[in-house]
């Protein structure tokens, strides 16, 4: 074989190798969000606290060792239709610096088969006490399912896996080439600037959250309604007597 074209061989063949590590270091340089390990690793924690027909949801988010401090946690939750947010609620306790966002034209006296599921957004508070976690308390409330006629008294509401949004101001991390789903949105509710939030992979801490909700039985409508008409009908007659025995009339 003529040396001069096995030179050539072996030059071009360097020159790949080349083109393909220099192609290799762009890729790697151009995304460097691969090389913070803490984003590999974060873990969500939800729970569900208090008993009867309103709870709170207990948010916890926790972020791997090396996290950067100055990071946002956002917390998009869908609620179904078997729970609620009470929006007026939620505006009380923004005023006690509550971050919740809802959004607005929910009917909290609609039962759950004439409702929709919506949406909850939630700014989590860095937990001073714990670094590298992030916390958050929703108010959620049960909706009223509809009566049935078998002999199961209870049904489950579950709440599916929420998106989890971080947003650091430092090194500019939020980069669209390192995950597809970005999101301009405020950092937080009193900022009308809107940032880069980027959708987080986590690792889901403890069981799907669940509600056990009572349900009405149809057999039962009669009793239930006779019951309330007797009971309304005794209250309105002592209220009468306490009016009738109390009153001042004019003469």
């Amino acid at each position: 074989m003529d040396v001069r074209g096995v030179a050539a061989a072996l030059l071009y063949g360097l020159w790949l190798l080349l083109v393909a590590c220099g192609c290799v270091g762009v890729a790697q340089g151009g995304n460097h969000l691969t090389s913070e390990s803490w984003l590999q690793s974060v873990s969500l924690n939800r729970s569900i606290v208090k008993n009867g027909f309103h709870r709170e949801l207990v948010i916890d988010v926790r972020l791997g060792d090396g996290a950067h401090p100055d990071c946002c946690i956002m917390i998009e939750e869908q609620l179904p239709r078997g729970l609620y947010v009470d929006p007026y609620e939620v505006a009380s306790l923004r005023e006690h610096d509550a971050k919740i966002f809802v959004q607005k034209g929910i009917d909290i006296e609609a039962p759950e088969y004439l409702s929709t599921a919506h949406m909850v957004i939630i700014y989590l508070n860095p937990n001073t006490s714990n670094p590298g976690h992030f916390t958050g308390k929703v108010p959620v409330h049960v909706r009223y399912h509809r009566p049935t006629d078998v002999e199961e008294t209870n049904t489950l509401v579950i709440l599916t896996n929420p998106r989890l949004m971080i947003h650091c101001q430092r090194d500019n991390l939020m980069q669209a080439s390192w995950n597809p789903s970005v999101s301009e949105l405020p950092c937080s509710l009193r900022s009308p600037s809107t940032y880069r939030w980027v959708n987080v992979t986590y690792q889901n801490v403890g069981e799907i959250v669940t509600l056990q909700v009572p349900v009405g039985q149809k057999k039962h409508a009669l009793i239930v309604t006779a019951a309330t008409l007797l009971a309304t009908i005794l209250c309105c007659t002592l209220l009468l007597k306490a009016v009738w025995k109390y009153g001042q009339f004019e003469s």
